[in-house]
């Protein structure tokens, strides 16, 4: 995905056939942002909506899974540590070439979130 942002600028280029006289500028009807924030469509479009919901399922399963094992509680707190357990359990099975030998994909996932999940909340009770 793409986002573009452009500082807008009015240039006013002096007309030599017209005298140059001073208008009063109109009074703003609306209030006019000084930055144009486009986005490209043609990404978020192909962004793949069930798969980021599947994962986001995941990451919920996988936060409740973990609170479960080493407590915790919260949906938003569900979410943040399977997300993000995901992201470390994935990094984690992978750098140690750890194979869980589950056949289903989405157990697979599941589990290596709840473990990242696991870890995630451990660390941060180690640094809080």
């Amino acid at each position: 995905m793409t986002i573009h942002i452009e500082a807008m600028a009015k240039t006013s280029k002096p007309n030599p056939g017209k005298s140059q006289r001073r208008r009063k500028a109109p009074e703003p009807t609306s209030a006019r942002l000084p930055i144009r924030i486009s986005v490209d469509r043609e990404a978020l479009n192909a962004l793949d909506k069930r798969a980021i919901a599947a994962q986001a399922g995941i990451g919920i399963v996988a936060g409740w899974l973990a609170s479960w094992l080493v407590g915790g509680s919260g949906l938003l707190h569900y979410v943040v540590t399977g997300l993000a357990g995901s992201l470390v359990g994935g990094f984690l099975l992978e750098r140690f070439g750890i194979d869980l030998g589950i056949r289903n994909q989405t157990a697979s996932r599941i589990a290596t979130a709840t473990i990242g999940a696991v870890v995630v909340v451990l660390i941060a009770r180690l640094v809080s």
